[in-house]
């Protein structure tokens, strides 16, 4: 085994984060709180804590949480960049699909230690059948040995290329070199599960705060769901001494004027902004934007009989007016989507971003989705109504009925019914094929399009449409599993071009736009890490 240490695999990942420009928000000299001489920053949030458990979580805001509590082996800092966390060093074989990680010394918050096994049993528990993980998908995306096979139920989870050698010695053997590997496993899905604690608490676990354990920086203190959530720093982490701000409390406000009353009256620290509000404090201390990675669109049920009329789709696709929903009624920063796969994403080995490779491929052309929905229904025998599912967000709900207006003018006859649901309900809805058009959401998990395009592979977990096209999935599997997975360039150029299939050819899904990001963030606040691919990071705040 040839012996690559931290250093010097840094330059196999960055590949990970070219492109990527988020850095801290910092700030200046007023704001913050304090309690009993304890420092605290205080967060708004829209949308409610849905989970706790690291292997169920689907959604960004109980990401943000569980990176809190949980360490993974690796984490990414300030500049996207992977970097030591329950790892303090690896070492990775010639051809790249063999790494050793060695661990830290480090704790639970029980003041057990975390050891290798405890990686080996949160990976099994992903993966395993009985746990039903939307992710699970995660570890065949690293091609880790056997992944496919044991999520089938045709190999044992011991069959799984992660082994402990010793307490301190994981041992990850992929079928593939994964050029962000090292990135991804600061994700969620990734972090170790302490198996003693888990299988005591049963069904119960992760419930309450009475029901989990920690190794990250912070422990959870209180979880009111519907209302708010709490942390206070985790005496038994293993760099406690690097942690700065010493309680962090979330609360769940929908209404982002109510928000900003809070935050001018000094109960907030962090608010995001919408519409209208982005112009009224855009001048203002503490304002602060920035691109997200979140890509926002339109999910389509082919279960539905219309939506698998070719024409509709490709009507809905031209009647989406995507500059104006990102201009004039978010408002917040965000641009309108060119395609699946966000800007600002990753760069190919040609060093060229990804959509400057791939370039526009969604338009707005009232003519031709007129065009396209007389076609339809023709081939229909009527016309079309359909239902717009979305979350109860002030965003969501602006960007809907603009939707609705926009298909019920370009194509005329069309009757489009708004559905508003709590995000919660709204997932549970799509992931049970309730629904038959939904406005969703997905963010990067790691910097590379395959997080966007794996989402719509026959069988996929999160492919809550049930999309299937013989193209697009001999292209993605040739891209990750062929020869071409071999060869950065030949793998980039089939992502392009699967990506042309999906949108522009089929209309399987209808790309609206790319998440702003609009905040207000007190001044002696900084320290809050934007991660355009990943996890955005309250793990390392300071207050002045």
């Amino acid at each position: 085994m040839k012996k690559l240490k931290y250093f010097t695999v840094l330059a196999l990942v960055i590949a990970l984060v070219a492109g990527c420009s988020s850095k801290p928000a910092d700030g200046g000299a007023t704001g913050g709180t304090s309690t009993e001489g304890k420092s605290k920053v205080v967060v708004a949030t829209d949308t409610d804590l849905s989970t706790m458990d690291h292997n169920i979580a689907t959604d960004g805001t109980s990401f943000i949480a569980q990176t809190l509590v949980f360490s993974g082996l690796t984490e990414l800092d300030e500049n996207n960049m992977p970097i030591p966390e329950m790892a303090e060093s690896w070492d990775i074989n010639e051809d790249g699909t063999v790494y050793t990680f060695h661990l830290a010394d480090a704790k639970w918050s029980n003041g057990t230690p975390v050891t290798a096994n405890d990686f080996v049993y949160g990976w099994h528990r992903l993966i395993d059948q009985a746990t039903a993980s939307e992710y699970a998908f995660i570890l065949s995306t690293i091609t880790l040995k056997n992944a496919d096979a044991v999520a089938a139920g045709e190999l044992p989870l011991d069959e799984l290329g992660v082994k402990a050698l010793d307490d301190k010695t994981l041992e990850v053997t992929l079928d593939a070199p994964c050029d962000f590997l090292l990135g991804l496993l600061a994700f969620p899905s990734f972090f170790p599960l302490n198996q003693e604690f888990y299988e005591a608490q049963g069904d119960q676990y992760s419930l309450s705060p009475a029901n989990m354990i920690y190794n990250g920086p912070y422990v959870m203190t209180s979880w009111t769901p519907g209302n708010s959530y709490s942390f206070a720093k985790n005496p038994e982490y293993f760099k406690a001494d690097t942690i700065d701000v010493e309680e962090i409390d979330f609360k769940f406000i929908q209404d982002t004027q109510s928000a900003m009353l809070e935050y001018q009256s000094g109960n907030l620290d962090v608010v995001k902004l919408s519409g209208e509000m982005v112009d009224a404090y855009k001048d203002q201390e503490g304002f602060t934007n920035r691109l997200q990675g979140y890509l926002w669109y339109l999910s389509l049920n082919f279960d539905v009989p219309q939506l698998a009329n070719d024409d509709l789709r490709q009507a809905i696709m031209y009647a989406v007016d995507r500059e104006t929903i990102a201009t004039n009624v978010l408002k917040d920063g965000s641009v309108a989507a060119d395609g699946i796969i966000p800007i600002e994403l990753s760069t190919g080995p040609d060093g060229k971003e990804y959509r400057e490779t791939a370039g526009k491929i969604t338009n707005y052309d009232p003519a031709k989705a007129k065009e396209y929905y007389d076609k339809a229904k023709a081939a229909l025998g009527k016309d079309v109504s359909i239902e717009l599912l979305f979350e109860d967000t002030e965003a969501s709900k602006a960007v809907a009925e603009y939707v609705q207006n926009n298909l019920e003018t370009n194509c005329p006859g069309m009757t489009v019914t708004l559905n508003s649901k709590p995000k919660k309900t709204r997932l549970q809805m799509m992931q049970n094929g309730e629904y038959q058009m939904a406005l969703h959401r997905w963010g990067p998990d790691y910097a590379d399009p395959q997080t966007y395009l794996d989402l719509f592979l026959v069988g996929a977990s999160n492919n809550y449409g049930k999309y299937e096209n013989q193209k697009y999935q001999d292209l993605m599997l040739e891209a990750t599993q062929g020869e071409s997975a071999r060869d950065s360039q030949a793998r980039w150029n089939l992502l392009v071009e699967a990506e042309k299939v999906l949108v522009q050819e089929d209309a399987g899904v209808i790309p609206v736009y790319q998440n702003g990001g609009a905040m207000m963030i007190k001044p002696n606040v900084s320290g809050v890490e934007f991660h355009s691919a990943g996890v955005d990071s309250y793990r390392h705040m300071k207050t002045n």
